[in-house]
């Protein structure tokens, strides 16, 4: 609750209505009041956010953006460029593997519950949807988990056909807009017309 309490403190006019006080009360029935059944029991969640809630997402980028705060502000030596979206983080170190392997050790002893994974690398690493590439330059590209199986809706399916047309067309503005290079770019659009002819759509 420290985090939603301290965001409300500082984003929002102490003056408006209704007060934080009250919004912090909402939100703590919100977070606290998760019951459940399960194997014929009714449970009360106690620890961690339900999944299923609207306010997961919000609540854990105020607890995370909190956390960041502290981290940093308490860190021997901080990255060169740190960017996050809610709980996945990309970050530029200058200091060297040692002065990382420290950083990484001291964040996953700053919070009791909060441990951080980590792909370290000095050419390539993936960010969400992104792959990093570095010679000097920072290019981009896109990445897909080894999971991914490019299960798009069916063509066959009863949906309108905007939005059949409209999922190649979607998924090819994406590829502009993170593929850096060209190259990657016409690369990317030669697989993307393949994943879409596997669900039997037109070429």
């Amino acid at each position: 609750m420290g985090a939603c309490k301290s965001a409300l403190e500082r984003w929002r006019d102490p003056n408006s209505t209704p007060s934080s006080t009250f919004l912090c009360d909402l939100i703590e029935i919100i977070l606290k009041c998760n019951s459940f059944w399960f194997a014929d029991d009714m449970w009360l969640q106690i620890h961690g956010v339900a999944m299923d809630t609207c306010m997961a997402p919000s609540y854990a980028n105020l607890f995370m953006d909190e956390l960041e705060e502290e981290l940093l502000a308490s860190a021997a030596t901080k990255p060169k460029i740190g960017l996050r979206y809610i709980d996945d983080i990309f970050l530029i170190w200058t200091h060297g593997r040692s002065n990382l392997d420290v950083f990484i050790a001291h964040a996953n002893d700053f919070h009791a519950s909060i441990k951080f994974s980590s792909t370290i690398s000095s050419f390539h690493v993936p960010f969400l949807d992104v792959m990093g590439l570095s010679d000097d330059i920072l290019h981009t590209d896109l990445y897909s988990k080894p999971t991914d199986t490019f299960k798009y809706l069916q063509w066959a399916s009863c949906h309108p056909y905007h939005t059949k047309r409209n999922i190649s067309y979607s998924l090819a503005i994406r590829l502009i807009r993170i593929c850096s290079s060209e190259e990657a770019l016409a690369n990317r659009l030669r697989q993307l017309s393949l994943h879409p002819q596997t669900r039997g759509y037109p070429l």
